[in-house]
């Protein structure tokens, strides 16, 4: 989230989650992390995996039906045999050497289900060692990103904490002893926000100096209406 996303309606009630906050300060300023490569490269060996399963389900009911079909036209074959042993008949005959093609037919398609099902569960099995790969690689992107985190915390909050005794009415010396509506001030006035700030929090006189302090264009909310754009007397 951006900063303004994060800090960009001061009021009361504020809540802050402070570390994504200075976060947020360091990233609006353009600062990086010696993480932010690795971090990057993760993500996208994240993005290449391929989630879906295979349907082992479908490959296993294929094989049954065609199995039970083979069956089926053996016995056909093996009974026709048997007849044409027994007569001259040359619709029995006909008959005996179509079920033979049928079967063949039959234990080509079992055959080819078979190969399907074998090949479903090493596609199985590869999504399973992948499923495994990209847990190690979530763990190691989310170790990466406190890695990030703190450093950027680290880089941006003494400037944070020397803002915030200048907030107006700020009674804290750091970000982290200072009530929300002073944390976020003093964040926005280190940060480089590129969108107004909504303020209703009556720590400045007037949008005017409210923008000279923090550096960024301002929008004041009135009671019981939207935010209004700042009007200047002359």
């Amino acid at each position: 989230m951006t900063l303004v996303e994060r800090v960009g309606v001061i009021a009361p009630g504020l809540s802050l989650d402070r570390q994504a906050v200075l976060v947020a300060v360091a990233r609006s300023r353009g600062m990086t992390s010696e993480a932010d490569e690795e971090l990057a490269a993760v993500r996208e060996r994240l993005r290449e995996f391929d989630e879906s399963v295979p349907a082992l389900a479908e490959a296993r009911r294929r094989v049954a039906e065609t199995e039970a079909d083979l069956d089926a036209k053996r016995e056909r074959v093996a009974t026709l045999r048997g007849r044409t042993n027994e007569t001259d008949d040359e619709s029995v005959t006909a008959a005996y050497r179509e079920a033979i093609r049928e079967l063949s037919e039959a234990e080509t398609e079992h055959a080819a289900a078979r190969e399907e099902l074998t090949e479903a569960r090493r596609r199985a099995r590869a999504v399973r060692d992948e499923r495994q790969r990209r847990l190690e690689l979530q763990d190691r992107v989310r170790n990466l990103e406190r890695r990030a985190k703190r450093e950027l915390v680290e880089a941006v909050r003494p400037a944070v904490d020397e803002a915030v005794p200048i907030v107006p009415d700020s009674e804290a010396a750091t970000f982290s002893e200072a009530s929300p509506i002073t944390a976020a001030l003093a964040a926005l006035r280190v940060g480089r926000p590129r969108m107004p700030i909504v303020l209703a929090c009556g720590r400045f006189p007037d949008a005017r100096r409210a923008e000279a302090w923090l550096g960024a264009p301002v929008l004041r909310r009135y009671p019981g209406g939207p935010p209004r754009p700042a009007v200047y007397k002359t």
